[in-house]
């Protein structure tokens, strides 16, 4: 793995981008301190010399307790005072992502002086409630219903009730109903079942990605805690598609026909046969038509429908669907307001008076 020198600044006389093997500075001569910041520059070369790399290697340095000299981790005793180690505390290691390598002795990025800082940018106003409330507003009207003056121009309404017959009918089904009288059955197909029959051998192309061998990068750097960095190395596998062919069985069916007995039958039900319809305006009073029930008849459902249709100022035309308590309440010529939605379009509405 390889190993490259960093860099430290002096707290003491401000001198910066010193080589990291350095334990004194060269503009003051003071000691490097406990917790020196090192910092490997981008361009930092890969150090090769043999006495430098057993001097990386031989471990973290450590600053003396009694005089506060830096040594080297090789040194038993304080290269300033002469005291033995002891126990003395060392510069503390850090292993770093290539993201995070510091890159400078700075710990933070220097705040811009008032003289160049940037001006701020304009806050954005705030319309206020008031806005807001205008902008709901306006959304409402767009969508509240509008009320216009109309006239009656027609009343229509028809009733009609259906005649029902029962009578015999012949028809045909899996089963019997109920009173049914049978005429004939017969063994017929009523459905299709898939049913496997045999497999047969087909080829295709499969893709599969095979590990081939692995690689090493440098994923990060180790501060040695003694000015030097080494390369933090990663390895991944890496992969290629391969292709190839293989063999399957592929299922093959067939429709098989499910039989089942069907029946012909007759029976009585209640049948439509005939519709008697009953037609006005204004001028007469809805009522039902006259129905004759002859024999084996009934009546059947009854329905009724009232429209009136409207005419406005503008002669603009309009239609309403009403039960029956509402259409006897308006006759043609009379006026009414009615209500709809802005822009057109929908059902009109009555605006009954208020009792």
């Amino acid at each position: 793995m390889a190993i490259r020198e960093g860099c430290w600044d002096c707290p003491t006389c401000g001198s910066v981008a010193l080589p990291g093997r350095q334990v004194n500075c060269t503009g003051c001569g003071n000691p490097r301190p406990q917790g020196t910041r090192f910092y490997l520059p981008e361009d930092a070369p890969e150090v090769s010399d043999a006495v430098r790399l057993a001097q990386a290697r031989g471990g973290a340095d450590w600053v003396c307790e009694h005089c506060g000299a830096s040594a080297r981790a090789v040194d038993a005793r304080c290269p300033g005072c002469g005291a033995e180690r002891g126990s003395s505390a060392v510069q503390a290691t850090h292993e770093y992502g290539m993201d995070d390598v510091p890159r400078s002795g700075e710990p933070t990025r220097p705040r811009m002086a008032a003289s160049t800082a940037a001006p701020p940018r304009p806050k954005r106003r705030w319309k206020g409630p008031a806005f807001v409330l205008a902008l709901l507003g306006a959304f409402g009207w767009c969508n509240s219903p509008k009320e216009v003056t109309a006239t009656v121009a027609e009343a229509d309404w028809q009733r009609a009730i259906e005649v029902q017959e029962y009578r015999t009918v012949r028809e045909e089904d899996w089963s019997l109903p109920s009173g049914a009288r049978q005429l004939s059955s017969e063994r017929a197909i009523r459905d299709y079942r898939q049913v496997l029959d045999h497999y047969e051998t087909r080829t295709r192309q499969v893709s599969e990605k095979v590990q081939v061998g692995t690689r090493s990068f440098t994923c990060g750097q180790r501060d040695m805690g003694n000015g030097y960095f080494e390369d933090i190395t990663c390895t991944e596998p890496e992969y290629e598609t391969r292709s190839h062919t293989e063999e399957y069985q592929e299922p093959i069916y067939r429709r098989e026909p499910v039989y089942g007995t069907k029946y012909s039958y007759e029976l009585e039900r209640w049948l439509p046969d005939d519709t008697a319809w009953a037609r006005g305006g204004a001028e007469k009073e809805p009522a039902w038509p006259a129905v004759r029930i002859g024999k084996n008849e009934r009546e059947g459902a009854r329905v009724e429908k009232y429209v009136l249709r409207f005419r406005d100022e503008d002669g603009k035309t309009y239609e309403r669907e009403v039960p029956m308590s509402q259409f006897s309440r308006y006759r043609p010529g009379q006026q009414v307001r009615l209500k709809m939605r802005r822009g057109g379009g929908g059902e009109v509405e009555i605006v009954e008076p208020e009792s």
